[in-house]
């Protein structure tokens, strides 16, 4: 649902300040509930359209900011009665080009950027899937390994660290990722030496030159897991998109080195790079395009690093771009023919 039931639990010496703060928003529907006693709490609902839940959480947060002992939370709403009669209001709200709560977001992809041991045994199975479904030329199988891959949750969370500036989460992602990645490739090895790789079947053929074509997939699916998860409506679909950019030549990578095939292994490493780099531009773009911003937007040393991280990532796609064009047009790249 689109609707939000946002409730506030405060100190009672806040009251004044919270519904100045309420009253200045030009809410529609909020009320307080103050339980009896000196020093108790005093608990504040408004209810409103997710278009307008990030400024009310900011400016709540802003207000309340140097106090202790307050508790604010965001509730999805499944059912809102009486119905709504302003239809004309509430498309507009619909219409409008807003995402879910940074707040909400923030605690969607920092599950999905977890180090943990599940985390490491669902990428080693997945790898396992699908290195095996690729050496067979099984196209479902390699399909139910994507399905089971979580590679996708510390890529997002990487993006949406660099959206807002937050090191903290740039951090758990980046080794969130880089132990996926280290898991995927020692299985991929490890098969790779008792399953002897087949170059000839045609899933596992990366002898083709590579062009630009190669940045469209991971650059659609990282837009469509940033829009997916910007608008509080993931699918497993989608998961499964980005794990096609990147699960694959992963496990090929891994069979191939196994195998002493460093050619094909070499080829198979460069897609995983590139659909990465690929995939993080991308979801950052549409995570600024969807007006996620730092709650201290305004200042200096946040617009710095936000244009730093995405012109970091621009530099590399651009990069990656020219590499593949290169090697497209047969202009360079001896070492890979």
């Amino acid at each position: 649902m689109a609707n939000r039931l946002i409730q506030l639990m405060a100190p009672r010496d806040d009251e004044k300040a919270i519904r100045k703060c309420l009253d200045s928003l030009e809410l529609k529907e909020w009320w307080q509930s103050s339980p009896g006693g000196e020093g108790e709490r005093a608990t504040f609902y408004i209810a409103l359209h997710q278009a307008e839940a990030q400024d009310v959480m900011d400016s709540l947060s802003d207000t309340l900011k140097d106090r202790d002992n307050w508790r604010l939370f965001s509730l999805a709403t499944e059912a809102n009665l009486p119905e709504v009669d302003d239809e004309e209001e509430q498309e507009r709200l619909e219409q409008k080009n807003t995402a879910s709560a940074r707040e909400e977001i923030y605690g969607s992809v920092r599950s999905g950027a977890t180090l943990s041991l599940d985390y490491l045994l669902m990428t080693a199975f997945a790898t396992c899937v699908a290195a095996i479904g690729l050496n067979q030329g099984q196209v479902a199988v390699v399909i139910g390994a994507m399905v089971i891959a979580p590679l996708l949750g510390p890529i997002l969370a990487f993006a949406f660290g660099s959206t807002l500036g937050n090191l903290e989460l740039l951090w758990i992602a980046a080794r969130s990722l880089f132990a996926g990645l280290a898991v995927s490739i020692i299985v991929g090895v490890a098969i790779g030496f008792i399953y002897r790789a087949t170059p000839d079947n045609s899933m596992m053929n990366f002898s083709g030159v590579m062009s630009l074509q190669t940045l469209i997939l991971p650059l659609a699916s990282g837009a469509a897991a940033a829009l997916m998860v910007a608008s509080g409506k993931m699918s497993a679909l989608v998961g499964v998109m980005v794990a096609a950019a990147l699960l694959p030549p992963l496990a090929a990578f891994g069979l191939f080195i196994g195998d002493g095939n460093y050619l094909s292994g070499g080829r198979a490493l460069v897609s995983v790079v590139v659909n990465i780099v690929a995939i993080n531009l991308a979801a950052q773009v549409v995570f600024l395009t969807k007006g996620i911003r730092p709650r201290a937007w305004e200042s200096d040393s946040r617009n710095t690093s936000i244009r730093m991280a995405l012109g970091v990532s621009g530099g590399l796609v651009v990069l990656a771009g020219v590499f593949l064009w290169l090697a497209g047009s047969n202009v360079t790249l001896n070492w890979l023919s």
